[in-house]
């Protein structure tokens, strides 16, 4: 049945972008070329289902492009119809288990570490390494929290330096020797002009109210643990995510022009009319710096220079509209200083990215003109028919050019639904229509500028969604589920003839697969009954020494839990050395969350203890600061009520405390924060606060589990832990690293990182 989002979108679009009298621009051009293939005729269009890639010449043909393109889309909402996203198309909208914000999110596959006496990041592929909020050389912590870039000594279990970082609501990095690599994503206000617009007034108003930015910065650490700012530069756009290979970052960001065009938005339905007519002309007038992202870039002494991205002859456009957006990918030395970075940019808003050793593949969805939507029918016939485009540029020094691009029919999951492997690149894919859905393993090729389809297998997980794939080497691994997990094993040695040898149903799914070596794979993911209602997590223990008979030789499970591990593989760690696996697990039922330590013997899998950040034998309610009471609100004839403050305190619905320099802002059982109104009431009420004391709100903490967000080894028989309040790596929150014995599991020692005052 036709998706009802659909139908507002396509009938706003309709209403806002041509009059009765006007057919819509059609984004479709001559069909030519191997995009010819995948064509079909819906109600006399001809609607493309696959794109490639083509560059400009010149700047100017560049602009005309994004000109036409525009004024084919632009409506009296700008480029975005009627407040819904046109980062993606109609159809991945409705597509259940399409592209999504955190399609980035998937499962990896760690390098060998069993020589190594420090853990890495848990990544995808070996030799590509990914960005995350915690980094080792085992030596030094390197943890964005508390606002700071934090390097921690992991021999004396202290915090040799701290350097402000940017305002972000994310933040990861690279280390290559004594240099980090940092991507921030922040939000940035911006104001709209609407220029000359010769309308009333009170027809219209300003839209755009700011844009995502990404800054990347270059620290250099000196021999004492002390990290200098070098350079930077800030990015308009969203980060997607990173790479690193061979000492280069390769860092995606997508930008989109809506809030860099002067549109205008309607007051009311009776000014549609004049906002259509003024944004058609924003378009008209529109220069390529509005429609390509540009970057600031301040160097070690603090001057900005600000240019252009990527040049226009670097530009890439898919033959069929894919959205508006533009995807940057930044080719940055670790080593070097980023202004060198070296860009290439498609023309679409896609978020799906994977990377090999070799290559970047970016997956992108066509648009289709409102009027293929005007009936259920021709929904219906696209809909059955889509294809996912692929795009692939090659990696070269600290370059990466395009080079072919190619199409599957439906969705892809996730990163992990890609592998590149001995020149083939090797896809999972699932098609749904009427009667259900259908996964494939498809694998192409590269010739002449195209990837072709030079093998397929179907008829996997009928009916079902898939939860994960691996594909390492020759083989691959697919888990689906509805109400049972069926775990199949795949033969990939023959790319023109793919297998499925092997198939296992058992309760449950696995949505994270870990090769571990000696005919094992481990399973990370939930229980489930009969009737696929989840139980709790899992993690299963896989025998696939004979790929036709998959067995499920052992299982933990912690009923009422769950893990973070499926949509975050970075939380996950294998420690080849000790056949260890630590998995984040938090339990709501038994108020407990930590990491769990698993060991696999043979056809074993052990529970050998628990980590947690829970200070049992402490009580609650210590601090070093002074508890505010009702008594310490000397304002007089104040109503009850007439602030927030003083209801927080005469209700005793949280603990005010009233810090000094040097004083922990905490207090054993709570959650504290900071927060300015807070201590402008508190002042006004009365509240002394000298010689650089500050106010810290404090809640009642015992509902709110401390999770551990990421673990690793270091010296080989440590284990370091770290969380963040409410369990997600917050870079402005402060953070809590623990090191433990791997051995005993025994707490060794205790590294807050706070805020800075």
């Amino acid at each position: 049945m036709r998706n009802t989002l659909i139908f507002v979108f396509a009938t706003a679009l309709l209403a806002s972008s041509c009059s009765s009298d006007d057919e819509i621009i059609s984004s479709v051009g001559p069909v030519t070329g191997s995009d010819a293939e995948y064509t079909i005729e819906v109600d006399g269009n001809d609607i493309l289902l696959s794109s490639s890639l083509s560059g400009f010449e010149t700047c100017d043909e560049l602009l005309d492009h994004l000109h036409t393109t525009g004024q084919a889309w632009v409506n009296a909402y700008g480029l975005s119809p009627n407040g819904f996203d046109l980062a993606r198309s109609p159809v991945a909208m409705a597509a259940e288990g399409g592209f999504a914000d955190d399609a980035m999110d998937g499962a990896a596959t760690t390098g060998d570490v069993a020589e190594s006496s420090y853990s890495e990041t848990n990544t995808q592929e070996v030799n590509v390494d990914e960005a995350d909020a915690i980094k080792t050389d085992g030596d030094r912590i390197y943890l964005v929290a508390a606002g700071q870039l934090n390097v921690i000594d992991t021999a004396s279990r202290t915090v040799l330096g701290q350097i402000d970082i940017p305002t972000a609501w994310q933040s990861e990095l690279f280390v290559q020797d004594d240099h980090v690599l940092l991507i921030s994503s922040a939000w940035q206000e911006s104001a709209v002009d609407d220029g000359e617009i010769g309308i009333a007034e009170d027809a219209i108003y300003e839209y755009g109210y700011g844009s995502d930015t990404v800054q990347i910065s270059r620290y250099d650490i000196a021999t004492d643990g002390s990290p200098t700012l070098i350079d930077s530069m800030t990015v308009q756009g969203q980060y997607l995510s990173s790479r690193s290979v061979d000492g280069v970052a390769r860092v995606m960001v997508r930008s989109d022009p809506q809030n860099r065009i002067s549109f205008l938005y309607p007051a009311n339905e009776g000014s549609e009319d004049a906002a259509l007519k003024a944004n058609q002309e924003a378009i008209a007038e529109s220069t390529l710096d509005q429609w390509l992202p540009s970057y600031v870039y301040t160097d070690a002494n603090g001057t900005e220079t600000k240019q252009a991205l990527a040049d226009c002859q670097t530009v890439q456009a898919p033959s069929q509209f894919a959205g508006f957006g533009v995807i940057s990918l930044l080719n940055i030395a670790l080593d070097g200083e980023v202004a060198a970075a070296k860009a290439t940019e498609v023309l679409a808003a896609g978020s799906l990215v994977y990377g090999s050793t070799d290559s970047i593949y970016v997956a992108t969805t066509n648009w289709f003109d409102p009027i293929t939507f005007a009936s259920d029918a021709t929904f219906e016939t696209i809909w059955n028919a889509r294809r996912t485009s692929i795009h692939r540029f090659a990696l070269s020094g600290d370059d990466a050019a395009y080079r072919a691009s190619g199409s599957v029919p439906g969705d892809i999951r996730d990163q992990f639904s890609l592998s590149e492997y001995d020149n083939h690149l090797r896809v999972v894919t699932t098609s749904r229509d009427d009667d259900g859905t259908e996964s494939f393993v498809r694998v192409l090729a590269e010739t002449d500028g195209q990837l072709e389809e030079v093998g397929t297998i179907g008829n996997i997980g009928n009916g079902e969604e898939v939860q994960s794939v691996r594909m390492v080497g020759d083989v691959g691994y697919v888990v689906t589920f509805r109400q049972i997990d069926p775990f199949y094993t795949l033969d990939l040695s023959d790319p023109t003839n793919p297998q499925v040898v092997g198939e296992l149903k058992i309760p449950g799914f696995s949505s994270y697969l870990h090769p571990i070596g000696n005919g094992k794979v481990m399973g990370v993911g939930s229980a489930a009954d009969d009737s696929g209602r989840v139980t709790g997590a899992k993690v299963s223990l896989f025998d696939i020494s004979d790929p036709a008979n998959p067995q499920e030789v052992a299982v933990w499970d912690d009923p009422n839990g769950s893990t973070e591990v499926g949509w975050e593989h970075r939380s996950f760690l294998w420690w080849e050395a000790e056949q260890l696996a630590v998995v984040p697990v938090a339990n709501y039922e038994t108020a407990w969350a930590g990491a769990v330590v698993l060991k696999v013997n043979g056809a074993e899998l052990v529970e050998v203890g628990r980590v947690d950040h829970i200070d049992a034998d402490q009580p609650r309610g210590v601090t070093d600061c002074e508890v505010l009471t009702k008594e310490d609100l000397s304002a007089d004839g104040l109503e009850r009520f007439e602030s927030e403050f003083q209801y927080l305190i005469d209700d005793e619905l949280s603990v005010m405390l009233r810090c000094g320099p040097g004083d922990e802002p905490a207090i054993t059982g709570y959650a504290c924060n900071e927060d300015t109104w807070i201590q402008q009431e508190a002042a006004r009420l009365g509240v002394v606060f000298d010689n650089g004391d500050y106010l810290v709100n404090c809640w009642d903490d015992s509902y709110n589990l401390t999770q551990i967000s990421r673990s690793l080894v270091t010296g080989g028989d440590e284990l370091w832990t770290v969380s963040f309040p409410w369990g997600y790596l917050d870079p402005s929150e402060s953070a809590r690293l623990q090191v433990n014995d791997l051995g005993t599991l025994e707490r060794l020692a205790v590294v807050n990182v706070n805020t800075p005052r």
